[in-house]
């Protein structure tokens, strides 16, 4: 009959947990071919629909399980190699596959490192610039939101020292959340308005800045956006850009529990096997 199997992505290699549906069916005592075609092409269609569902069992548990990392994790569920089917001769194989480096990162974890060393990163990329003194350095912006959407939701310091809720505040008390216009009513574009880097506010909120643009590059209607911005250079202490890394959401696990479970009524059903 075949393959079914959970993959792990890698750009060097693939690693597969694999489920052999031929030595299910032999251990339920189940021969394929003293069945009908129409019994079979059943079980080859109930294993189709086992693979949807699995894709969409491991959906709802990063919807449910993740904040921050929700998206990028889902996406890595939603390219269009993220599930396959394939046939040699009388074997068939259903591949569920998790694509993409981060959304790998969110499921198997990372441990800390240093942001600054990681090529080509943001110092080896093409908005880094070089220094008189001739060291690399680049600003990278830091987009935050008051409505906290799960892309841009904070998470650890920031969300155990309540910062969404002060964030609010900073936001209404120097006017980040109004549309600045000009004497005929045109909104402005640009960097509009500023928390002061002095300002007795969160460190973190220092410097906040709403900029306001089109809301795609094509244009459209003109929205607002929060910033705040960081240099990174070859010469910041390693400590300043160090990640504390990341917890392994471990998510596999539990749909391959599904899968097994799946596949044992499938074959109940289609055969009548009563375990």
């Amino acid at each position: 009959m075949g393959l079914f199997g959970t993959r792990q992505w890698s750009e060097s290699d693939t690693e597969w947990d694999m489920i052999d549906i031929n030595a299910k069916l032999e251990d339920a005592g189940i021969v394929m071919d003293t069945f009908s075609s129409g019994v079979q092409d059943s079980f080859l269609r109930g294993v189709g629909h086992t693979a949807d569902s699995a894709r969409g069992e491991w959906i709802r548990l990063a919807q449910n399980r993740l904040s921050t990392s929700r998206a990028d994790y889902i996406d890595g569920l939603q390219k269009p190699d993220s599930m396959k089917y394939s046939r040699a001769g009388t074997r068939s194989t259903w591949e569920i596959q998790l694509v993409g480096r981060m959304p790998n990162n969110f499921e198997f974890g990372m441990d800390s490192f240093d942001m600054k060393a990681v090529r080509p990163g943001w110092l080896g990329g093409g908005k880094a610039k070089t220094a008189k003194a001739g060291h690399k350095y680049v600003t990278i912006p830091f987009r935050h939101s008051t409505t906290s959407p799960a892309r841009i939701a904070y998470s650890g310091q920031a969300r155990r020292a309540n910062l969404q809720r002060e964030l609010r505040t900073v936001v209404r008390r120097y006017g980040l959340d109004r549309m600045v216009r000009t004497a005929t009513g045109a909104p402005v574009t640009g960097p509009v308005a500023r928390v002061p880097t002095t300002a007795r506010v969160h460190p973190y909120l220092r410097g906040l800045t709403r900029i306001q643009g089109p809301s795609s590059p094509r244009g459209g209607r003109v929205s607002g956006q929060l910033f705040t911005f960081r240099t990174m250079s070859e010469l910041s202490p390693d400590e300043a850009w160090n990640h504390p890394g990341i917890t392994a959401a471990n998510l596999m696990p539990e749909v391959e529990i599904f899968i097994e479970r799946e596949l044992n009524l499938l074959i109940d059903r289609v055969f009548g096997v009563r375990r």
